[in-house]
C-alpha cells in the first residue's frame, strides 16, 4: 500500500478502453505523462531479452571482429584447446577460474583439457606460450590467468561490438568427444556466423536477408583452408547432446551450411521458428 492505494491501483490510474467510432475496434488509453504504450511484439521481446540476461553465466561471448587475430597465430588443435578454455572464463573480469571459483593454475588447465601426460604437457605450454606471447591469455601478477577480453568474454556485451555466444555447457562436452583439431575448426567458422539467420557467409553482418553471400561447400572450404572432401567428411560428425552442431541446406542444388543456435547465436533473443524446425533433426 502507498498513501492508501496498491500498486495496482497506481498503475491502472487514468487508462481504460475506448473504441474508434469508425472501425468499433477497441483502443486503450493512457496519460501520456505516465505511462508509455508497447506492441506486444516489442513487450515479448523485452521479456525475452529479460530471461537472455538472467542465463549469463551459461554462454560465454566471442569477438568477431578480432578473431581473426587469433586463428592466424594458433594452429587448429590450439584454437581448440583456446575454446575450450574460454568457457572458464570469470564473469566480468576474464580470469579463468575453477569449479570452486578458485584462479585456475596451469595444471587444472591441463586437467581440463586433458593434457596430463608428457607428450601433452609440452604441447599445452607450446600452446600456452604461444596465447600468452601474443596477448590472448594475460599472465596476472598473482600468478592467474586471464583470457583478453578483445577475444573472449562473460558479461555485459559492449554497445557496437559484434560478438557470438557460446554454450559453454556443450563446448565441455563437445570437447570431450571431438578432436581439438575439429573444435578448432569450428572456432575459426564463428566469424562467419551471420546476425540473423546463423548461416556461414561472407558477409555475416549485412542486414538486408537477399544480399547475404552464403558460402557453399567449395568457397567454405577455401576459407578454412581444407578440402571438400574434408567438410564432407567432418561436419556430419560434429554432434553435442544428440544435435547436429552445423546443418546443410540445399536449395536447387546450392549447399549453404548454418551453425546450431542452441550452440552458437548471435542474436539476443530465443531463435526463430524456421531455425528451430531446422534443428529439430536429431543426430543417428
Amino acid at each position: 500500500m502507498l498513501n492508501g492505494s496498491t500498486a495496482e491501483h497506481i498503475a491502472f490510474t487514468g487508462t481504460g478502453t475506448a473504441y474508434d467510432p469508425e472501425t468499433g475496434e477497441a483502443l486503450i488509453y493512457a496519460p501520456a505523462a505516465t505511462h508509455r504504450v508497447v506492441s506486444l511484439s516489442q513487450y515479448t521481446a523485452h521479456r525475452e531479452r529479460k530471461s537472455f540476461r538472467g542465463r549469463q553465466d551459461n554462454f560465454t561471448f566471442s569477438v568477431l571482429e578480432t578473431l581473426h587475430e587469433v586463428t592466424s597465430v594458433l594452429t587448429r588443435a590450439q584454437r581448440g584447446f583456446l575454446f575450450l578454455l574460454q568457457c572458464y572464463i570469470n564473469y566480468d573480469d576474464g580470469r579463468l577460474i575453477s569449479a570452486n571459483k578458485s584462479p585456475m593454475t596451469t595444471e587444472d588447465m591441463r586437467k581440463a583439457l586433458k593434457m596430463d601426460g608428457r607428450r601433452k604437457k609440452s604441447s599445452f605450454y607450446d600452446f600456452l606460450n604461444r596465447c600468452v606471447e601474443h596477448g590472448i591469455i594475460l599472465a596476472n601478477e598473482d600468478g592467474s590467468y586471464s583470457v583478453n577480453e578483445r577475444y573472449h568474454f562473460r558479461g555485459t556485451s559492449q554497445t557496437g561490438l559484434s560478438v557470438i555466444k557460446s554454450y559453454t555447457a556443450k563446448i565441455k562436452r563437445m570437447y570431450g568427444t571431438t578432436r581439438p583439431e575439429d573444435l578448432g575448426l569450428i572456432y575459426t567458422m564463428l566469424q562467419l556466423t551471420h546476425y540473423g539467420s546463423n548461416t556461414l557467409c561472407a558477409n555475416p553482418s549485412e542486414q538486408v536477408p537477399e544480399k547475404v553471400r552464403s558460402l557453399n561447400r567449395k568457397e567454405l572450404a577455401s576459407v578454412l583452408g581444407i578440402s571438400v572432401g574434408e567438410i564432407s567428411r567432418r561436419f556430419p560428425t560434429f554432434t553435442v547432446d544428440g544435435e547436429y552442431v552445423i546443418a546443410k541446406v540445399s536449395v536447387g542444388g546450392v549447399d549453404s551450411y548454418m551453425f546450431n543456435p542452441w550452440i552458437f547465436y548471435r542474436k539476443m533473443t530465443q531463435p526463430d521458428e524456421t531455425l528451430r524446425t531446422i534443428f529439430r533433426v536429431k543426430a543417428k
